[in-house]
């Protein structure tokens, strides 16, 4: 039983003048994961979104996307099912690669992408991303 991880707080002190500071854990928002061709990677991403309570866009690649959709559809049910927003978790779709283009210029709307996969992929979302990346590109 993993306790939730919202509003923990990770650090605290106390300024010379009294202040008290501290490092609480808070979700982000909305987190856009865009991803290659493992499956695994969207029931992995929703929940760990769902459990520091981030909202999430998901984005596989196109080998993996009837794939990718079926395990969408049964986590959505399981989020109604339970009486959560079954909205919090969505897919995209489609293979289209103008959805991704879409995407990445939503900061209206998105606040953080996650691109995981080879270094190409990355520095796509990096040049073309109007929302904050966090990104690697040798690894983790």
């Amino acid at each position: 039983n993993l306790g939730d991880p919202v509003g923990e707080v990770m650090e605290e002190t106390v300024r010379p003048n009294g202040m008290e500071i501290q490092k609480v854990r808070v979700p982000i928002g909305v987190i856009i994961i865009i991803y290659e061709s493992r499956p695994n990677v969207t029931a992995d991403a929703a929940s760990l979104c769902l459990k520091t309570g981030n909202a999430t866009i998901l984005r596989g690649g196109k080998e993996s996307i009837h794939s990718n959709i079926a395990i969408y559809r049964q986590i959505s049910s399981a989020l109604e099912n339970t009486g959560l927003d079954k909205n919090a978790i969505q897919v995209v779709e489609t293979t289209d690669r103008q959805a991704v283009d879409y995407l990445l210029k939503a900061d209206e709307y998105v606040d953080l992408v996650i691109p995981r996969g080879g270094e190409s992929l990355i520095r796509n979302v990096v040049e073309n991303s109007t929302i904050p990346v966090i990104k690697h590109y040798k690894g983790v």
